[in-house]
C-alpha cells in the first residue's frame, strides 16, 4: 500500500540525517502514539490531502511561509510517498469490535489527550500472539481529527520505503484538496 507523510526535507540529506525522507527524529514523545522508550512511530495518511491537512489543519491562514520548517534551516516541507507491505498487521481502530475488545471508546481514539492515546498505543504495541509470543501488530489505523474520511496510520514495526518526494507549495494538488476539505482559503 502507498501512504503519505509531510516532513521537513533537505534534498542533500543522506540516510540517517534530518531532512532525509527516511529520517525519524529519535526524540519523539509529543505525538499521539509516541512511546519513545519502546518504539519510534511513523505517522502517515492513506490520502495525500490527509497528510497535508493533518500538518497544517490548525493554521488559520494557509500561505507560503507554512512550508518553511524553521527547526531545520534550509529545509522545506515536502510530501513523501512511501510503500508499506500490504500484509502489514495493522489494528483497525475504526472497527467497533476492536474498540470493545480493548475497552476503548471512539472519543478516546480521536481526542487530543496524549497520556490517553499514548497509553492505549503502548498496550496495543505490547499485544502478543498466543501461539509464538511475537508482537501482534506493526501499527494502528484510525481516522482524522479534522476529517473522518481521512485515514491515518501509526507504524512502529515496519520501515516504509520511499517511493517519491514532492516539494509542497500552495498550488500542489494535495494542498488544494486539503484546503477545500477544511474550508481554508488560499491566496
Amino acid at each position: 500500500m502507498l501512504l503519505y507523510r509531510v516532513f521537513a526535507h533537505l534534498p542533500a540529506a543522506t540516510v540517517g540525517q534530518p531532512g532525509h525522507p527516511e529520517y525519524l527524529p529519535p526524540h519523539q514523545g509529543k505525538g499521539r502514539l509516541d512511546n519513545p522508550g519502546e518504539y519510534l512511530c511513523w505517522y502517515m495518511s492513506a490520502e495525500q490531502s490527509g497528510a497535508v491537512g493533518e500538518v497544517f489543519g490548525d493554521l488559520l491562514q494557509w500561505s507560503n511561509p507554512m512550508f518553511v520548517a524553521p527547526h531545520l534551516p534550509g529545509s522545506a516541507r515536502a510530501l513523501g510517498t512511501y510503500a508499506v507491505p500490504d500484509d502489514t498487521p495493522l489494528l483497525d481502530l475504526d472497527d467497533a469490535q476492536v474498540l470493545l475488545d480493548r475497552g476503548l471508546r471512539p472519543t478516546q481514539v480521536i481526542e487530543r489527550n496524549r497520556p490517553v492515546t499514548q497509553g492505549w498505543a503502548l498496550k496495543i504495541f505490547e499485544e502478543r500472539n498466543v501461539s509464538d509470543g511475537t508482537r501482534r501488530w506493526d501499527g494502528v489505523r484510525w481516522w482524522s481529527y479534522h476529517r473522518p474520511q481521512w485515514r491515518f496510520f501509526g507504524l512502529w514495526g515496519v520501515d516504509p520505503q520511499v517511493a517519491e518526494v514532492q516539494e509542497l507549495a500552495l498550488h500542489h494538488p494535495a494542498v488544494i484538496d486539503a484546503a477545500k476539505a477544511l474550508g481554508k482559503p488560499l491566496p
